[in-house]
């Protein structure tokens, strides 16, 4: 008799999983064919972007709220990065400064390489794997480090008052390398 209960049981719980409006799936499904999921692919990481349906039906008081969230997720964000490492702040900084203000060939596959690890280092909060915490190593040498430092004004650096960007290589080289 317990068997038969729950055989019931089952039975009448999958055909209630059943979706009753195939109109509207087959709608979804179109929509959801030609939305590009995939933003950037690069190492071991795989950048993804999500629908987000009904968004357009919130309030500008609950739009107004995300937009507050996200900006203190992004203020937390350099806290994340001073608790994983001590020099991971100085090390973002300084590559997001090389990113935005080197002049140079951007088309080499030095400067690709650079770019590559400055994706990981965003994507990890630092310099370390996001899963395994190793420390994730450069795929250019330290002497093409040095020279997009010192290519790029100090004043977009994050070097300490009366320091140099000689200095900061010296600081950053042996850590990140």
């Amino acid at each position: 008799m317990k068997k038969l209960i729950f055989m019931l049981t089952t039975l009448f719980l999958l055909a209630g999983c059943t979706s009753g409006n195939k109109a509207g799936t087959d709608e979804q499904t179109s929509q959801d064919a030609t939305f590009e999921y995939t933003v950037d692919k690069f190492a071991d990481i795989q950048i993804l972007r999500y629908q987000v349906p009904g968004f357009e039906e919130l309030s500008l008081q609950q739009k107004e709220l995300i937009y507050y969230l996200s900006e203190a997720a992004l203020e937390g964000r350099d806290i994340l990065y001073d608790q994983h490492n001590k020099y991971n702040l100085t090390i973002r900084r300084t590559l997001e400064g090389i990113y935005e203000n080197y002049f140079g060939d951007k088309t080499t596959e030095d400067f690709k390489n650079f770019e590559t690890y400055l994706k990981r280092v965003w994507m990890a909060n630092g310099i370390h794997h996001h899963y395994s915490e190793d420390k994730m190593l450069p795929e250019f040498s330290k002497e093409y480090f040095a020279q997009l430092v010192n290519s790029v004004d100090p004043a977009k650096l994050p070097v300490k008052d009366g320091a140099s960007a000689s200095e900061l290589i010296e600081t950053l080289t042996p850590i990140m390398f």
